[in-house]
């Protein structure tokens, strides 16, 4: 019996946002939380299938962990997220301009956001559409944590909401495969969405 292995496909680079405003929402239920788990799993689902797998974590620092394969990798890839601390607020732009020269032409891009409190968010995601990467963005909304702890109320809810939904609408336009991920759907349906499967 000839078995193959899989020759790596991609290397994957998976981008997590630990700004301040991360920690929105209760302590074991909000965007950072949501967006480590996340990574932590696609890590390990990309690095079964032979994939080069990179994480940037960003917030008062910018900490990148660089593309490698095998268990070693998920396990400094795992280290660096259990590490993870919402402070800070590095905007987009200066990680994408950071990292842009480093991420191999056509590497899928997987950013973990709540995508408040950024104005460089469209013109850093932009910028990666512009050069053809492939993006999705999973959006842990703090709306949803916020409204569930009941420290918004349902007109301010519906407002922030309608805000948050014109830019989803607007990254989607340039190109950004994009989910308002709410806190009770599963990761899988939430990238299914993304990704329009």
């Amino acid at each position: 019996v000839n078995e193959r292995e899989r020759d790596a496909v991609s290397d994957i680079i998976i981008i997590v946002d630990s700004r301040a405003v991360a920690e929105t929402g209760p302590v074991s239920r909000n965007a950072l939380v949501y967006s480590t788990r996340a990574a932590a799993s696609l890590a390990k689902y990309f690095l079964s299938r032979r994939d080069s797998v990179g994480v940037i974590v960003y917030g008062d620092e910018v900490v990148s962990v660089d593309r490698d394969t095998g268990k070693k990798q998920l396990y400094v890839i795992l280290t660096k997220l259990a590490g993870a601390v919402a402070r800070g607020n590095i905007p987009l732009q200066v990680v994408v301009n950071r990292i842009m020269p480093h991420i191999n032409k056509g590497s899928p891009i997987i950013f973990l956001s709540n995508l408040e409190d950024d104005p460089t968010i469209i013109s850093a995601l932009r910028d990666f559409r512009a050069r053809n990467f492939d993006v999705t963005v999973l959006s842990p909304s703090s709306l949803e944590f916020e409204f569930d702890a009941k420290r918004i109320d349902r007109t301010g809810y519906e407002v922030l909401k309608t805000e948050r939904d014109v830019l989803i609408g607007e990254l989607r336009g340039l190109g950004v495969n994009i989910m308002d991920w709410e806190p009770d759907m599963l990761l899988s349906t939430a990238l299914a969405g993304a990704r329009g499967f």
